[in-house]
């Protein structure tokens, strides 16, 4: 009989992947969207910069991955278990690949009138994952064949008005629910559509839907059901789910350009960020900056990014706190327990421009939070530092002008290392210092990948993945 330490030496040969490996089940690695591995232990400060590309590999003719990649790390395939990947192309066409060798093991394609640029989210029993389509719905697959489950109310529908209404950003899952939200189409923004959150219960495929304009109305909107329109809820981090258990897994989105009277009586919420109960069925606190009718005057709506859920700080006086950006170029932070209505912000501050991508939330070993940034040409970090007296407030650390995108690309943060792609390349980050650790465009790191939109890379287990506006999708690991 071999020892337990030579059978996890064996196993660890076998799979390439470390006995404690973990999943990246949703983007942004958790329902928060922190974008932080905690569990990373493999890839170091000191190591990282002998990452060299495994394999790359093309979704196919005319087929561009313009989102994330979420991975599953054991997958019963026939008798055994495998590691695998499944990303979503902006044609719909969702592919589970083998996550040490890029083979492609399945794919499956759903056909509307558009695109989307959504992220598929693991069902918790790593059996199932759902995946977004361009038919206004949210489908079902068995994690190891790609075979729909038509049951318990899946497929289920999204949106009614699938030719201007997109289900364009990731998909979530906590509380027992899938969340979806839905926005425009960037490239015509078209009427009619109505910014929304759905619910769709993974046990009954029953739908519960929160609109952020005529919120009074629990259903899913038709054409011009609401004298208002717009609103949409399309950053990359859609729904967050709040992970301090004190707020029992209440619901965060931030909306777009659309009428806001909720100040005066009415019930839309454009411009806002919004606390929900889990099951979608209540508000439970709104923020709207000051200057919302300028925002949506100027189309600088604070829906560009998510809120960023920062963890509990025991000494402050605002325990619990947000921050959210926007396409103004201001960093708001709010008090996310007892969200202030109009106005109230914590601390405001400039941004070197418009925020689009989702920052990653990084804890550090003397329990210090940070927040990293990605923009077009710089990465940010910033620590949350309390007084004596109790208050909180953000302070810039350092940046780092790594390479450039047209819009920035999210962060992730796994042991002390920041990763950020840019056009060309991926990049690590010293969290503490900025300082660059490794890029996936020197000759030495094999292959790099090429142009970024909203794609950006996942980091576990050792390996890096990233896709690219080529068509590719990319593994590094250590040699």
């Amino acid at each position: 009989m071999l020892q337990r330490s030579s059978a996890f030496a064996i196993v660890f040969l076998m799979t390439g992947l470390p006995a404690r490996a973990v999943d990246w089940p949703v983007f942004g690695f958790d329902p928060a969207r922190s974008s932080f591995n905690s569990s990373e232990r493999a890839l170091t400060v000191g190591n990282v910069h002998r990452l060299r590309e495994r394999w790359q590999i093309a979704f196919g003719a005319g087929l561009v991955a313009d989102s994330t990649p979420i991975f599953l790390n054991r997958v019963r395939i026939g008798r055994s278990h495998r590691p695998m990947l499944y990303q979503t192309t902006t044609s719909g066409v969702t592919f589970g690949i083998e996550a040490l060798s890029g083979r492609i093991v399945w794919k499956f394609a759903t056909h509307g009138p558009k695109y989307t640029r959504s992220t598929p989210a693991a069902d918790p029993s790593g059996a199932a994952i759902y995946a977004p389509g361009v038919d206004g719905k949210v489908h079902k697959l068995d994690a190891a064949t790609g075979r729909e489950v038509r049951s318990a109310g899946f497929p289920a529908r999204v949106s009614h008005m699938p030719n201007t209404e997109a289900d364009d950003a990731p998909l979530n899952v906590a509380n027992g629910y899938v969340y979806a939200t839905t926005s425009a189409y960037n490239d015509d923004d078209a009427l009619p559509y109505l910014g929304h959150v759905v619910g769709v219960s993974l046990t009954s495929g029953e739908e519960r839907v929160f609109n952020s304009l005529c919120s009074k109305v629990h259903k899913l909107p038709e054409p011009h059901f609401c004298r208002q329109q717009r609103s949409g809820i399309w950053s990359r981090g859609s729904a967050v789910v709040d992970p301090d258990s004190s707020m029992n897994g209440r619901i965060y989105v931030s909306t777009g350009n659309g009428d806001f009277n909720a100040n005066t009586g009415g019930h839309n919420y454009g411009d806002s960020v919004l606390a929900l109960a889990p099951d979608l069925s209540d508000l439970y606190g709104s923020y709207t900056p000051t200057d919302y009718q300028q925002l949506q005057e100027r189309d600088l709506d604070i829906g560009s990014t998510s809120p960023t859920l920062l963890p509990r700080q025991p000494s402050s006086t605002t325990p619990l706190m947000l921050a959210q950006g926007g396409k103004d170029g201001v960093l708001r932070l709010v008090d996310r327990a007892s969200l202030p209505g109009v106005g109230g912000e914590l601390q405001m501050l400039n941004l070197p421009s418009a925020l689009f991508s989702t920052p990653a939330v990084w804890t550090d070993a003397s329990n210090n939070a940070w927040i990293f940034m990605g923009f077009p040409s710089v990465v940010q970090a910033y620590r949350l530092e309390t007084s004596a007296s109790g208050v909180s407030q953000l302070v810039g650390i350092w940046q780092n002008a790594a390479g450039s995108t047209v819009l920035g690309t999210s962060p992730v943060v796994a042991n002390g290392i920041v990763f950020v792609a840019f056009n060309g390349q991926i990049v690590a980050l010293n969290a503490r210092t900025g300082s660059e650790l490794w890029s996936s465009a020197t000759s030495s790191s094999g292959k790099t990948i090429g142009s970024v939109h909203w794609e950006s890379p996942i980091v576990v287990n050792g390996w890096v993945y990233c896709s690219d506006h080529n068509g590719s999708l990319t593994a590094y690991a250590l040699p």
